[in-house]
């Protein structure tokens, strides 16, 4: 049966956000959906339906200033999207009252994973890429020179001291991420230049806070639910060896890592299907979704 769309707007902090909200009859579970860098959930449209035609309502976040959610605040940070998403959780669970799982692709996977740090009230996490601020290896994700790493801890610090003094400078994304370790699908990039909902850039503000804010609930025991990493084992942004230094630090009840061949980090737009299959048989298979309610 196909899924009922529907859109809704919530109070989230001091702004309203959109949530797209891709309905069906009698769902396992609700899935909360927080997009990649500067799109919103309708770009993953193919993946978020096919997930409510396998039995799961999915509750898509347009984050504050992206996609449908109004643009009247111009300074945001990573933990302000992390509270859009805490806020979806919410609005999940109150209209719904079904196990909640949040999931998220690229710099939606780091907000995921963020959620889960923070709020008990989440039943799991199927994070596409995580990433830990702390340590110096991550500055091999942007497209800086990788002998920063050695100076690592004074370079966040002039990161912040620029956003303080510059903070609505706005930078492209090939400022900080190289677009051929994104994709090299050409399609995709013009899909995503067609697309009058995706941001073209950041703020200086808002991208010093995704490279210094720490979440540390993530490695001292704060997740009280499993943290599922999806990874590709070709992805050129995030790799294998950059992924595997952060699972290891992860505390959890339970932890795993589920991985694709596609060699492409933009696996979720690019490959719905084969994911949403895949995903859709662990999510599952998740104990605690058979023992909540």
């Amino acid at each position: 049966m196909k899924p009922t769309y529907m859109e809704f707007t919530i109070q989230s902090g001091n702004t309203q956000i959109v949530l797209s909200v891709w309905e069906t009859p009698t769902p396992e579970a609700v899935i909360v959906f927080i997009p990649a860098t500067m799109v919103h959930p309708l770009f993953y449209e193919p993946l978020l339906s096919s997930f409510a035609e396998r039995g799961f309502t999915v509750v898509g976040l347009h984050p504050v200033g992206h996609g449908k959610s109004p643009r009247d605040v111009k300074r945001y940070t990573i933990c302000d999207i992390v509270l859009n998403g805490r806020d979806a959780v919410s609005f999940a669970l109150e209209r719904y009252s079904l196990p909640v799982i949040v999931m998220g692709s690229s710099q939606g996977g780091i907000v995921a994973a963020a959620i889960a740090a923070e709020d008990d009230r989440v039943t799991a996490v199927f994070a596409h890429n995580v990433m830990l601020t702390e340590i110096p290896e991550t500055i091999n994700v942007s497209r800086f020179p990788k002998w920063i790493r050695y100076i690592y801890r004074p370079t966040k610090g002039l990161v912040k001291l620029l956003a303080f003094l510059f903070p609505d400078l706005s930078l492209p994304l090939r400022f900080y991420l190289g677009p051929n370790r994104i994709s090299v699908d050409p399609v995709l990039w013009e899909m995503i230049r067609a697309d009058k909902l995706c941001l073209t850039r950041y703020s200086l503000h808002f991208l010093a806070s995704l490279f210094t804010t720490r979440f540390p609930g993530l490695t001292d025991g704060s997740v009280r639910c499993p943290i599922y990493v999806i990874a590709d084992s070709g992805d050129a942004l995030f790799t294998e060896a950059y992924t595997k230094l952060v699972f290891d630090r992860l505390q959890a009840p339970h932890k795993e890592i589920i991985e694709f061949h596609f060699g492409d980090h933009m696996l979720m737009a690019t490959h719905p299907l084969e994911v949403s299959e895949k995903l859709a048989e662990k999510m599952r298979n998740v104990k605690q979704i058979g023992e909540a309610g």
